[in-house]
């Protein structure tokens, strides 16, 4: 399953209407176990974040060990960071699934 595209489906209906900036988001990744996918998500937060702290991510490898669940906390000032920030990850090959 390498060539599996990050579902740009929502869940839910996003009401970015009453959404409120600034605003504190646990952002939660899921991808294949292994060091390219703590890189690849680290590269992209801090592109996003200049003042990121890698440290601060929280790993969680599944039961199997297969699959890893990266959280970060992270602060957007404005909507369009959010929207900046989910299409890159939507782009990157190692993430699997953005909550």
């Amino acid at each position: 399953m390498e060539n599996v595209m990050l579902d740009r489906t929502p869940s839910r209906e996003l009401r970015e209407d009453l959404w409120v900036f600034p605003m504190d988001y646990p952002i939660k990744l899921i991808g294949d176990a292994g060091d390219e996918l703590r890189i690849a998500v680290v590269d992209i937060l801090q592109k996003h974040f200049p003042d990121f702290d890698a440290e601060s991510i929280k790993i969680q490898p599944s039961r199997t060990g297969k699959y890893h669940s990266l959280t970060a906390q992270l602060r957007f000032d404005e909507l369009e960071q959010v929207h900046a920030l989910y299409a890159d990850l939507a782009a990157c090959p190692h993430i699997r699934t953005a909550l």
